[in-house]
């Protein structure tokens, strides 16, 4: 009996969202619990927060564009604004404010760890609308110690998910915006793309068009250059230190969070790419600025840092599952278990084989039933299983074993 819609629904989904089938499914929850699996390990608590919540708690968080994209309507009864969940930080915000302020105030570092599902109104056809995302908030501990485990820990969640030799982009956005407020007015948002791009023709162009002292001048220019390797640092100019005081208290915290990264993990200090000119998230973090890259991805896997009362990062599923996708050497294994078939759809031979899938799983193995199938269509369909009990039109038990994919083997013979 084959599976049909009813009149008048459409087959196709929303734009921007997707089903996952059985495997991919099974991966997602595989990779979820590996991740949370480690930020247990690291003292991370698990928290779920609603995925409907007052429009007014992501507006005090989000910039205008942002707030754009919530999926916003308006509550029965109350007449308030609600909004699906778009972000998860505004509401750790809101959690730590309403249920974790005593903890806080007493000095107590407080780790959370989450894995939900966010909704943002997509922005073009082949954006997703729906993301899905496991991460962790650290609240009360603003040290450059706590910058370097958020770092640490990314790098240890993707190693255990399947990702090896991750790129890790480390950068401050405060360098960037005390900057900007040494700034005559100007257009802000074209010196972002500019320096986003690395466009150091057009930076240049730009601050031409300014009435900019000398040193603020010849720093514009240099965030485009200031990138690549943590011994980046070292080019930055010492006169400019040492006439921003700003600047230099930035650059010594930054310097600090990677000595801890270099003392703990060399390999992964090694791996870290440090951007003095980032200004992506400028209007939400304060500090730390954290992504991940998987070779070869077109996406970023990580995506965090430092905001105002916190630090945290999120793993983008989607990307991550993208980049194993990629990799020839992930191989999703099969779910496993014993599938019980049956020639025919008799109920005295369905009960025959619901009686041996019983058996089965109350030996604590997986096990399930499919009736009405020849052996070569019940081999087909068992692809996810380890064992085939299969009963044929004797009613005796064929034992078929699976080393590989499609590779059956004949083990035993029993009567019913």
């Amino acid at each position: 009996m084959s599976a049909r819609l009813p009149e008048g629904v459409d087959a196709v989904l929303p734009r921007g969202a997707r089903d996952l089938l059985p495997v991919a499914a099974r991966r997602r929850r595989a990779v979820t619990e590996a991740l949370l699996a480690v930020f247990d390990r690291w003292g991370y608590d698990p928290v779920v927060t609603p995925a409907i919540e007052y429009f007014a708690v992501f507006g005090r968080w989000l910039a205008e564009r942002e707030r754009q994209r919530c999926v916003r309507f308006i509550e029965a009864g109350s007449g308030e604004l609600v909004t699906l969940r778009s972000d998860i930080t505004p509401q750790i915000a809101r959690l730590a404010g309403q249920q974790l302020r005593e903890r806080l105030a007493a000095g107590e570092a407080v780790r959370l760890c989450y894995a939900a599902d966010v909704v943002r109104l997509s922005e073009g056809t082949h954006e997703q609308s729906e993301r899905h995302q496991v991460g962790v908030e650290l609240l009360g501990d603003d040290a450059p110690e706590a910058d370097a485990e958020l770092i640490l820990l990314a790098d240890e969640a993707l190693r255990a998910a399947g990702v090896q030799g991750a790129a890790l982009e480390v950068a401050d956005v405060g360098i960037a915006r005390g900057l900007f407020e040494r700034l005559p007015s100007c257009d802000v948002e074209a010196l972002h793309g500019l320096l986003a791009r690395k466009d150091a023709g057009g930076v240049a162009r730009f601050a031409a068009g300014l009435a900019l002292g000398e040193e603020p001048r010849r720093w514009l220019g240099l965030l485009c250059e200031l990138f690549g390797a943590p011994g980046i640092l070292k080019h930055v100019p010492a006169d400019i230190r040492a006439r921003w005081p700003w600047l230099a208290e930035r650059l010594a915290r930054l310097e600090a969070t990677l000595a801890v990264v270099e003392a703990r993990a060399p390999e992964l200090h090694a791996r870290l790419v440090v951007d003095l000119g980032e200004v992506r998230g400028f209007d939400y973090y304060t500090g730390l600025r954290l992504r991940a890259w998987a070779p070869g991805s077109a996406r970023p896997l990580v995506v965090g840092g430092r905001y105002a009362g916190g630090a945290g990062f999120a793993v983008k599923l989607d990307a991550l599952e993208a980049s194993l996708d990629a990799d020839a050497a992930v191989v999703a294994g099969r779910a496993g278990g014993v599938m019980v078939a049956i020639h025919s759809r008799e109920p005295q031979a369905r009960a025959l084989a619901t009686a041996r899938a019983e058996a089965e799983r109350a030996a604590g193995r997986r096990a399930w039933v499919q009736a009405g199938l020849s052996l070569e269509a019940a081999q087909a369909a068992a692809a996810e299983a380890d064992v085939l009990v299969y009963f044929g039109a004797d009613e005796r038990a064929e034992i078929w074993s699976q080393g590989q994919p499609g590779a059956w083997r004949r083990a035993e013979e029993s009567g019913a």
